[in-house]
């Protein structure tokens, strides 16, 4: 059972998230403004989840996005000299400002919907470090991270676990222990609620297609 200090990080990494909502994030609101210890540990969960951004590459726009941008310019008016230099001077005022609109939109509009997203902190009552869960649902791949992890040892791995309520364990794969790892779950089907579980396996993983070893880590799937 977590102790209060755990529960309090826990809640500090789903506020940090975005996944603690509706009353529960108001009162933790609440309990922060009274709590400088707790308005740190959110900081810090916060710092941890900015430095993700990081993996993020840049995109650059198709010739698509240009093209429409020209289409929607409007034509320039025809006047006299004076009038066209007027006019001309306007166009290119406007014109600029919605390049440079573009320039700040587009690229956010291009890769939000394919960056990464947290959906889990993987935690333990008797482990130090946690573990974040993002999923890409193009690619339908989820990322794991490691954050003060445990050294477990080569002559142990670590294996990632879906657990649907009602269900059996469903192996991932193995993880990484002490940097990223990426893995792929076109054959399970995750859902708000699902359990992801990390267990310590012998070398290579489970020799029975079920965790046979201690689980380190666990907590459930949110924000999909």
């Amino acid at each position: 059972m977590k102790n209060r200090r755990e529960y309090q990080s826990a809640l500090a990494a789903e506020y940090a998230l975005g996944t603690l909502r509706g009353l529960a994030r108001i009162q933790f609101e609440r309990q922060i403004l009274r709590n400088p210890e707790l308005a740190e540990e959110v900081s810090r969960w916060q710092n941890l989840f900015s430095q993700m951004d990081n993996s993020l590459q840049p995109v650059t726009p198709p010739a698509w996005i240009w093209k429409k941008l020209q289409l929607q310019l409007p034509p320039p008016e025809k006047a006299e000299t004076s009038s066209i230099r007027r006019a001309s001077g306007a166009y290119l005022g406007w014109a600029i400002a919605v390049c440079l609109a573009a320039l700040l939109l587009v690229p956010r509009l291009l890769v939000q919907p394919e960056a990464p997203i947290p959906v889990a902190v993987l935690a333990s009552s008797e482990q130090s470090g946690q573990w974040i869960v993002s999923m890409d649902k193009s690619t339908r791949s989820l990322t794991l991270t490691p954050l003060s992890t445990v050294p477990i040892g080569e002559q142990h791995s670590l294996e990632l676990w879906s657990i649907a309520a009602g269900e059996k364990p469903h192996s991932l794969g193995l993880l990484n222990a002490s940097g990223p790892t990426q893995v792929a779950f076109n054959k399970v089907a995750l859902t708000k609620g699902n359990v992801m579980a990390i267990s310590l396996e012998p070398h290579g993983g489970s020799p029975t297609g079920q965790p046979t070893g201690a689980v380190l880590y666990s907590g459930p799937l949110q924000n999909i």
